[in-house]
């Protein structure tokens, strides 16, 4: 197979690329930290992948059609788009402006969009392919402190559900994988205790089964799909007193 993982550097994203390596796939990273990609592309390579690397910010349209051309050049049409690239940002203390809004919309949105655009015409050409999102299980729901951050998820499930939709009659398939906490840079500095939290090697084994199974949409570790269902099922009066104990109380973590 012909994957494309963005984020490839670390994380998520790296995982992917180590859980595809093997079997003789082609790999085409992508992501801004080039010295990380490289060592992650020696690893795929020793495993026996073929790989090729690029370097681009997936919030620059231009610079990821340039990419995207390269890689349909250079490996050829895809099957699997993996668009992981992701920030997280704590909601700022004041409101007054938009930066933090504005970076993290672009990143984990317009950043998907930008990673699926040049790929979506070739896969319907061929009448093939898979597109997954990496989402979060904050889309769902926000807390105190996550408002910009789930907006931008919650954004990511939307468009990748129309999309899905548009695709389907051309056996394009589309994935939306809601994370809940994985063992990352972008969990490092949580306080608070994290129910289910994964390895990103395990988080990449269920993303890649979910692209073998073909499914829609999966909300992962089931400590979380369990929560945050529970969540949704709640009005919003009694969701309110919920989480606003739970950000009183809830236990803080000990690793």
């Amino acid at each position: 197979m012909i994957i494309v993982v963005t984020g490839a550097s670390s994380g998520i994203g790296e995982a992917l690329c180590m859980h595809y390596a093997v079997g003789g796939n082609t790999i085409c990273l992508l992501a801004q930290n080039v010295p990380a990609l490289e060592k992650v592309e020696q690893a795929c390579r020793a495993q026996g992948a073929k790989t090729f690397i690029y370097a681009a910010d997936v919030k620059d349209a231009a610079a990821m059609q340039r990419a995207s051309e390269a890689m349909l050049k250079d490996a050829g049409v895809p099957d699997v788009v993996i668009a992981n690239a992701g920030i997280r940002i704590e909601d700022p203390a004041s409101y007054v402006g938009s930066a933090a809004a504005h970076e993290i919309m672009m990143v984990n949105y317009i950043g998907v969009v930008n990673t699926f655009a040049s790929f979506i015409e070739p896969m319907m050409q061929q009448n093939k392919g898979h597109l997954c999102a990496i989402s979060s299980i904050a889309a769902y729901r926000a807390t105190p402190n996550s408002g910009i951050y789930s907006a931008s998820k919650a954004a990511v499930n939307l468009w990748t559900e129309a999309l899905r939709l548009k695709l389907a009659p051309h056996n394009v398939h589309v994935t939306t994988a809601a994370s809940g906490f994985v063992r990352t840079a972008m969990t490092a500095d949580l306080p608070f205790h994290m129910p289910g939290i994964l390895s990103a090697a395990q988080a990449a084994n269920i993303i890649a089964k979910a692209i073998t199974g073909k499914k829609s949409r999966i909300m992962f570790p089931w400590q979380s799909r369990f929560i945050w269902s529970a969540f949704c099922a709640m009005p919003g009066w009694f969701y309110d007193s919920v989480i606003l104990c739970a950000k009183k109380y809830w236990p803080s973590r000990k690793d």
